[in-house]
């Protein structure tokens, strides 16, 4: 009995002292104020700005489905599950996530900057006969460039030098996220003409509908489109 009584103790102590479990942090932005800005929220999505330092880390956290665009030069190591890797962007792209637990850390020698916009539970609103093949990305070449295409998103960078505009064209719903500080008219078939001006790391929302955006300021416009399809 007494060496079953110390080798049930040892195996106790094995147990009790092993390695454990790492908690998942809920709310990345509660866990990580200094490094996160919520720039929109409603009932379809929350677009959030990260800006790691060089050799900051982001704790293990729960990550909604979501596009992530790069808005410095990064490099970082990634883990997802019990694998780890390093991954790279560039200023300007784009690429999509599933909803997953996951956790970075910067491990290059420059600040990491970037947005995320994750959907939220609630459907998006009806987008009756507007079409994503007529939007901004489609019609105005000129001044768009599509950066990221999938079954779940759209994503568009549009510049719009002053006293340029787009023809008019389609929009799903989407968030605008302002890469400069700009002044525009904007042209809606579901309501006046209306003229704001936005500064950089700004964000709006819009519905679906068919409008026109004249830079009606003195600098270029220069802002993201991210049209969500589903």
């Amino acid at each position: 009995m007494k060496v079953l009584f110390v080798f049930l103790l040892a195996l106790f102590l094995v147990v009790s002292c092993g390695p454990k479990k790492a908690e998942v942090v809920e709310d990345i932005v509660a866990a990580a104020p200094g490094m996160t800005k919520v720039v929109l929220e409603n009932d379809y999505v929350r677009a959030i700005e990260f800006t790691v330092p060089a050799g900051e880390k982001l704790p293990l956290h729960k990550g909604a489905a979501r596009v992530i665009y790069a808005l410095s030069d990064y490099r970082i190591l990634w883990t997802e599950g019990s694998e780890s890797s390093e991954k790279e962007w560039q200023k300007g792209q784009a690429h999509w996530h599933e909803a997953m637990v996951h956790a970075l850390e910067n491990t290059g020698e420059t600040e990491a900057k970037f947005l995320v916009v994750a959907r939220k539970e609630a459907p998006l609103s009806e987008t009756g006969d507007y079409d994503v093949e007529s939007d901004a990305a489609m019609v105005d070449a000129m001044h768009s460039q599509m950066v990221l295409d999938n079954d779940q998103v759209r994503v568009t960078e549009v510049q719009i030098p002053a006293g340029s505009a787009q023809p008019v064209h389609h929009g799903l719903n989407r968030l605008i996220y302002s890469l400069s500080d700009y002044t525009i008219t904007y042209s809606s078939d579901k309501a006046d003409d209306k003229e704001s001006s936005f500064s950089a790391g700004e964000a709006h929302w819009h519905g679906a509908d068919e409008h026109a955006v004249a830079n009606s300021g003195e600098t270029e416009a220069h802002f993201l489109i991210i049209q969500f399809k589903e």
